[in-house]
């Protein structure tokens, strides 16, 4: 009993110890978890100290802001009456050298017409599509397939690389030359005979014929013992894409030299007759074998391809192949319009290609010559887009004879021939043809977009009115033009509260400044989100098409704000947080968010900041703390 006793005392005696181990090793713990965050925050502390130390920004000047900055279009002008020749919104945004160029249309009857029919040239194949995908841009496309219309002598190579074909496997033949470690076939020179080595196949896609030419097949090999004798040949067949047999071409042909006991290229010729293409989906094939013609036990005969560390004479290949090295696409369309004295025609295509830069003509028949036209009026050549895919718009305005185009029942047709120096078939997708004419009278033009005012930097209680600016030039000055703006109240486009009423009276082929001020009943014109619908119009006077030229359109605030001209000196980008306006009687903080990146020199309006009349001090504060000071007075 007195041992029992003795044994559970030692035992609390050892739970304390337990115990007192455990509490020290938490308490350790802790210890290093608090002195870890103590130096992360303070290397944390002292990355911010020295970034705030790198930061530099600078006022250069404040003044007084009576307009904001301009607001351009985000979006591409609505064409209401009248065509887009060129160039895109983006170009309207800034003064400079690029502007948007648009035209005039009549405003009597304009003649659409699309094509009805088409007639494929050359050996072009129609893929899909009909004539009615062509009537409308909408990615509902007509596909043409090319056809080859060069050939030139190719060497195809002997390939390491497989295929199978209805469940057998056969070696490729190349354009490329050797690109793998290169492997060797051999077969047994113990009997005489032919023997088979390896069955290659060359695919006849996009190829309609095989022109007659010499082949010369060159095989690498050699011989294992000098007492044996053999020579390589081939056979030649067209395989299906089933497996089946086609055509034989030749068998036992292109006899080589007879082989050596080294490595050494020997070859024979061919003598190959023109085949005609019958389905794309087969494949010339190449059969090569050994002839063992004096056998020897226990001896091989070698035959190697793709290996690459031979010099390009040396390696099994097939020369004088005629394979395509141009595709041709082309097509004609057809069309029927009127018989009316049209006083301008303009045509236009809608197209992409399924590969890069194919050079690209479009003509217009001239009825009048009896002939395609090869420059000027009815031509356009270029080379298409870089990217495969890529619809590109091509058209041509005609004010020169532009019945030529078209014969006395009315009819008119477009060709479209697109070539490249390839390998490769390529398709041409038609998206959209357009002929479309116009008869002689009064030309208009209106077009209208949306401009918004941002709310945050010009709140809508410190604007006093509004500003547009028109940059614009016309190939004619018979008439005046003129801007207005839809009235959210009355629905409907306005001039009231404008400034000036009566329009501008553009100088002839000169950049026209056409500017406007409301100050009266502006937020009319001013939607519940801050947008502004924007009208471009002409007089209506015109009887000449005009051409229009816009370098710059925008629309702005007019406020009574200040300006602060900043500056970031400094190599890292600073963001301003706050603006203060202090004097002797006020201390007031104005929210900013502002970012100016490295070496940027930026001009800030703030609309809800009014100057002051006595000195008093601008103080621009940044996220890392930094103060900017500027004395005003």
């Amino acid at each position: 009993m007195q041992a029992t006793i003795r044994r559970l005392r030692l035992f609390k005696r050892g739970k304390r110890g337990i115990s007192t181990v455990i509490v020290v090793m938490l308490s350790l713990v802790l210890i290093v978890v608090i002195v870890g965050n103590v130096v992360l925050w303070n290397y944390q502390m002292n990355q911010l100290d020295m970034e705030r130390i790198q930061e530099t920004i600078t006022i250069a000047n404040v003044t007084r802001a009576t307009a904001s900055m301009w607001y351009t279009a985000k979006d591409e002008y609505i064409l209401n009456t009248g065509t887009r020749l060129s160039g895109t919104y983006g170009d309207t945004i800034s003064i400079d050298a690029s502007y948007e160029t648009f035209r005039e249309e009549t405003a009597l009857t304009n003649g659409t017409f699309n094509p009805s029919g088409y007639i494929l040239s050359g050996s072009t194949r129609h893929v899909s599509g009909d004539v009615s995908d062509i009537a409308t841009n909408n990615s509902a496309y007509m596909v043409f397939r090319s056809y080859p219309s060069a050939f030139t002598a190719q060497a195809v190579y002997s390939h390491s690389e497989t295929i199978t074909i209805a469940g057998l496997t056969y070696y490729q033949l190349k354009l490329g030359s050797a690109d793998s470690s290169g492997i060797s076939f051999q077969a047994d020179a113990s009997t005489q005979g032919r023997k088979l080595l390896a069955k290659y196949i060359y695919p006849l896609t996009g190829i309609t014929t095989v022109p007659a030419s010499t082949w010369r097949i060159f095989y690498r090999g050699y011989k294992g013992h000098h007492n044996v004798e053999a020579f390589f040949n081939v056979d030649i067949f067209i395989r299906k894409a089933d497996g089946s047999i086609r055509a034989t071409i030749a068998t036992q042909v292109a006899n080589s030299t007879p082989l050596t006991t080294s490595w050494a290229t020997t070859s024979g010729t061919y003598s190959w007759n023109i085949y005609n293409v019958i389905d794309e989906t087969d494949y010339i094939e190449v059969d090569y074998y050994v002839v063992v013609t004096q056998s020897l036990s226990n001896k091989y005969v070698y035959f190697r391809v793709d290996d690459p560390s031979l010099p390009l004479a040396d390696q099994s290949r097939i020369t004088g192949m005629l394979l395509p090295s141009t595709y041709t696409v082309q097509v004609e369309l057809t069309g029927s319009s009127d018989t009316q004295n049209w006083q301008s025609l303009t045509w236009s295509i809608n197209s992409a290609f399924t590969t890069t830069n194919v050079n690209i003509t479009l003509q217009l028949y001239n009825y009048d010559a009896n002939q395609y036209p090869t420059n000027g009026d009815g031509y356009i050549s270029y080379i298409s887009s870089s990217t495969p895919n890529t619809d590109e718009t091509k058209s041509q305005f005609i004010v020169a004879n532009p019945t030529y185009y078209r014969n006395l029942m009315g009819a008119w047709k477009i060709r479209i021939t697109g070539v490249k120096d390839t390998v490769a078939p390529f398709n041409l997708k038609l998206d959209f043809v357009e002929f479309k004419t116009s008869l002689g009278g009064t030309y208009r033009f209106n077009i209208t977009n949306m401009y918004s005012i941002d709310l945050q930097s010009c709140p809508i209680d410190c604007i006093h009115g509004l500003e547009i600016l028109l940059r614009y030039k016309v190939s004619n000055d018979a008439e005046r033009w003129f801007l207005k703006v839809y009235n959210w109240a009355t629905s409907c486009f306005s001039d009231t509260g404008f400034n000036n009423t009566g329009g501008s009276q553009p100088n002839l082929n000169q950049w026209n400044d056409y500017a406007i001020s409301i100050t009266r009943a502006w937020t009319d014109y001013l939607s519940e989100n801050s947008t502004i619908l924007i009208e471009l119009v002409d007089e209506g006077v015109g009887t000449s098409q005009t051409m229009v030229e816009i370098d710059f359109f925008a629309v702005r605030a007019i406020i009574d704000g200040t300006r602060l001209d900043l500056r970031n000196p400094s190599s890292l980008s600073v963001r301003v947080l706050a603006i203060w306006i202090i004097n002797s009687t006020i201390h007031t903080r104005y929210n900013a968010n502002l970012l100016l990146n490295t070496g940027e020199a930026i001009t800030y309006i703030r609309a809800d900041i009014k100057m002051l009349q006595d000195t008093y001090l601008v103080k621009v504060i940044t996220e890392r703390g930094n103060v900017a000071v500027f004395s005003v007075g």
